[in-house]
């Protein structure tokens, strides 16, 4: 067996027991807010009404949730019930293959086009892991994408390949009501801002002692803007203002999270959504996060045409690839959300 695999959280956990590398302090694990009761709720928007009369609405809706929260769920987004549930079939069934065939799979390598892990990149440099094991996938062009994807389960290809093309009609769509709330020019992310597609997915063993460890810390996207689809069991949490925010798993609604990119092009007007995800004691869990990303070369900058007298310049132009480095650095050491976007600050 690949030595690799061996760390995999699937491959040794017993049920039982939660070692000390996977103990986060007291002041960062879940303890008693793994299921807090919020009074606040992550916002549920109809997508289906921006086809009609109350698309001036389902605008406001998506610009509020990007304000406040930096998040929001939609419903009748046009990804049917059984796409959604065949994929979420296909992951559940990946990660379930014997450990000889995933162990080919196994890298830490970002450039390859279909790698899996186990807590985080940088896993032997870690202090602390966190409790899942996971999926990174390029997702585009997907022709040339698929081909280095799984070959078993059988239909993973298909199914997670149309899953991917019709998660990213959606993200493209939000984008273009979140243009108009903004008042940029039609097609403004139809570019190189959002080129590149990735996939995540999540895979969560049920955890002994859930109030001890984390699935994925408290942080932002690196995206413009992220699909989620969660499975049928809670385990994503938003921060706002120090709240924690749990969101329910409802069947064929998928959740959106505003990423660090948007929250520069907006030229802070939207927020990056902050979430952390916690684990079950009793069930496993799976998520599939799609980001719609820069291509590494392109300038990201506020839109001009949300900078005036009135409202000033506050983030300088920077490209993709500096973007990624400092987050990257910023994850290694722990930074919050608001201090890996600090060194693109414009001084006052």
């Amino acid at each position: 067996m690949n030595s690799t695999i061996e760390k995999f959280v699937s491959s040794w956990s017993d049920g039982k027991t939660v070692p000390e590398n996977y103990v986060f302090p007291t002041g960062q694990r879940p303890a008693e807010h793994l299921y807090p009761k919020s009074k606040i709720s992550v916002p549920l928007i109809d997508l289906g009404k921006a086809n009609g009369p109350d698309r001036s609405e389902v605008v406001r809706q998506i610009m509020d949730a990007s304000q406040n929260l930096g998040a929001f769920q939609v419903i009748n987004h046009g990804v049917s019930i059984e796409l959604m549930d065949n994929a979420r079939d296909m992951f559940k069934e990946f990660f379930n293959l014997p450990a000889e065939e995933k162990a080919k799979y196994c890298s830490w390598d970002t450039k390859q086009k279909f790698i899996l892990y186990t807590s985080n990149f940088g896993y032997d440099q870690e202090k602390l892991h966190f409790w899942r094991d996971a999926v990174t996938q390029r997702c585009a062009p997907l022709e040339e994408c698929t081909p280095y994807w799984p070959d078993k389960p059988a239909k993973y290809r298909e199914i997670v390949g149309e899953y991917t093309t019709k998660a990213g009609e959606v993200g493209l769509k939000l984008l273009d009501l979140i243009g108009e709330g903004l008042g940029v020019e039609p097609g403004y992310f139809e570019n190189d801002l959002t080129k590149e597609v990735e996939m995540n997915v999540n895979h969560y063993p049920a955890c002994p002692d859930p109030t001890l460890t984390l699935g994925a810390g408290l942080h932002s996207d690196r995206s413009m803007i992220t699909i989620l689809m969660q499975g049928d069991v809670s385990g994503l949490q938003f921060n706002k203002d120090g709240e924690w925010i749990a969101v329910d798993p409802v069947p064929n609604v998928l959740c959106v999270n505003i990423g660090y990119l948007m929250q520069i092009v907006s030229n802070g007007k939207l927020r990056s959504g902050d979430h952390r995800a916690v684990t079950n004691s009793e069930v496993t869990r799976e998520s599939a996060a799609l980001f719609l990303t820069p291509t590494k070369e392109c300038l990201i900058q506020p839109a001009k045409a949300l900078i005036n007298a009135q409202t000033p310049q506050l983030f300088r132009p920077l490209h993709y690839h500096e973007f990624l480095a400092a987050h990257n650095a910023g994850r290694k050491a722990k930074l919050s959300p608001d201090q890996v976007l600090k060194p693109f600050l414009i001084k006052p």
